[in-house]
């Protein structure tokens, strides 16, 4: 005996979604030990001066590459609202560029991990946060991803629910907002030693 096909569609469905829930789980955590892990090797490991420069470029080329990968998929999502592309569009652009924002977000643990952050200073402790804000809130994106990958191709931006669109928005300010402080208030702290 089969099971009937629409309770056994139900059951891959939930299985699906609970498979991503736990994916996401993981992802918060590597996230959070990973942040915890740099900030611990930075306030505790000292590093040899021939390090800082290198540790420094690396870090800057992260920037570069994690905030130009967030401005492009933020860019790509505003020109569907707007109606300039397609919600297929978007979905071409965005897993490799998600690649290159993670890899920046990874660029920039491991080496400001080296670059000694003085978190005795309010300004670089607001910065920590937000390189963790801008990581945890590319992990939730991943179940906005998910939600916009199964509707069809062709939908326009105007005809999602409220919330969904509302989720859309928020993501990218939150996205947008961490980003620029990291690199604001970086470029602050290395302008002033």
């Amino acid at each position: 005996m089969t099971t009937p096909p629409i309770p056994r569609l139900r059951a891959e469905r939930a299985e699906r979604l609970r498979a991503a829930r736990h994916r996401r789980a993981i992802g918060y955590w590597w996230v959070l030990i990973a942040w915890l892990l740099s900030l611990w090797i930075g306030t505790s490991v000292v590093p040899h001066d021939w390090l800082h420069a290198p540790a420094l470029f690396g870090h800057l080329a992260s920037v570069i590459v994690g905030l130009g990968a967030a401005v492009l998929l933020e860019m790509s999502g505003l020109l569907w609202m707007l109606r300039r592309t397609s919600l297929d569009d978007m979905r071409r652009t965005e897993p490799p560029v998600t690649a290159l924002a993670w890899l920046g977000i990874a660029g920039l643990l491991v080496t400001g991990a080296f670059l000694q952050p003085d978190l005795s200073q309010p300004l670089t402790g607001i910065k920590m946060i937000a390189v963790l804000v801008a990581a945890m809130n590319g992990v939730a994106m991943t179940r906005l991803t998910d939600e916009l990958d199964r509707l069809p191709g062709a939908v326009r931006f105007s005809s999602l629910p409220a919330r969904l669109k509302l989720w859309c928005v928020w993501s990218a300010v939150v996205s947008q907002t961490a980003w620029w402080t990291a690199v604001l208030i970086g470029m602050l702290n290395t302008a002033s030693r």
